[in-house]
C-alpha cells in the first residue's frame, strides 16, 4: 500500500488510533456520490459485480476502463468506479444492502459499451484532525481483465473491503484495511437476476487476486 499526506508524519502509533476513528466517524458528504451513467448504445453489454464490507462500513473505489473496441482498436474511452453505497451522518453504513452475513453489500448490474476493460487501481483516503489527508493505493501493480459483448452480461466478482485491525495483517496494513476480491457468483447472480429479469446469458471473468502478491488483495480473510 502507498500511503501519501498532506502534513508531516504523526507518531505511527498516533496515526494508526486516528486514521482507525476516521473510519468510523466520517462526515456524510464524503459518503455521498452521484452513480456512474450506463450506456445507451444498442450495442451495449452488462457488467456485473458485487460491492461492500467486511465488519463495518469502510470507504473506497475500485478504477476500471475500456482497453479496446470489439474490432481490437485502441479505445481508452469508457472509465467509471466501483464503490460500495454508503450513507448515514456519522457512521459509513451501507444503504439497502441486497446481502447481509459476514460481507453486507449490493449487486451492481451495469450496461456499458463493448469491447475489452480492465480493473487496475483502487483509492482510499480519510481527513484526521488536525487537517492531516491520507490517502492509499496499491504498491503492486494489479489488472482484472474482462471483456464486455454486445448483448451478453459478464461476471467480474465481489470487491469488499475489510479493517485490517484485529487480523494477522494488522501489522502490515495498520489500520488502513484490505479488499476481498472473490467468485460470489452462487449469491450474486440470483440477486442481479431478480433485479433484471431479462439479464441475458453470463460470462464469469474473476480474476485471481492472490497471484499479484499484494496484502492489500485477498481472496479471503486471512485467520
Amino acid at each position: 500500500m502507498r500511503e501519501r499526506t498532506s502534513s508531516p508524519m504523526f507518531p505511527t502509533m498516533i496515526v494508526r488510533i486516528i486514521v482507525a476513528a476516521f473510519f468510523l466517524f466520517v462526515p456524510s458528504q464524503l459518503a455521498a456520490r452521484s452513480l456512474p451513467k450506463d450506456y445507451n448504445g444498442p450495442d451495449g453489454g452488462y457488467l456485473i459485480y458485487s460491492v461492500g464490507d467486511i465488519r463495518g462500513g469502510m470507504d473506497f473505489s475500485f478504477n476500471y476502463h475500456r482497453l479496446t473496441l470489439p474490432d481490437g482498436a485502441v479505445a481508452n474511452d469508457w472509465k467509471s468506479v466501483i464503490e460500495p453505497y454508503l450513507g448515514g451522518a456519522i457512521y459509513l453504513k451501507i444503504k439497502n444492502p441486497d446481502f447481509n452475513g459476514d460481507e453486507t453489500g449490493h449487486v451492481i448490474v451495469r450496461r456499458v459499451p463493448p469491447g475489452s476493460y480492465v480493473v487496475d487501481g483502487f483509492f482510499f483516503g480519510g481527513q484526521a484532525p488536525g487537517g492531516v489527508s491520507y490517502s492509499w493505493s496499491s504498491r503492486v501493480p494489479f489488472a482484472l481483465p474482462f471483456r464486455i459483448e454486445p448483448g451478453r452480461a459478464t461476471y467480474i466478482g465481489s470487491f469488499m473491503r475489510s479493517p485490517s485491525l484485529g487480523t494477522p495483517l494488522a501489522t502490515q496494513l495498520g489500520a488502513a484495511g484490505f479488499f476481498v476480491v472473490a467468485d460470489r457468483s452462487e449469491r450474486d447472480l440470483p440477486i442481479a437476476r431478480k433485479k433484471f429479469p431479462m439479464l441475458p446469458p453470463v460470462t464469469m471473468e474473476v480474476t485471481d487476486v492472490d497471484k499479484f502478491g499484494s496484502a492489500a488483495l485477498r481472496t479471503s480473510v486471512p485467520n
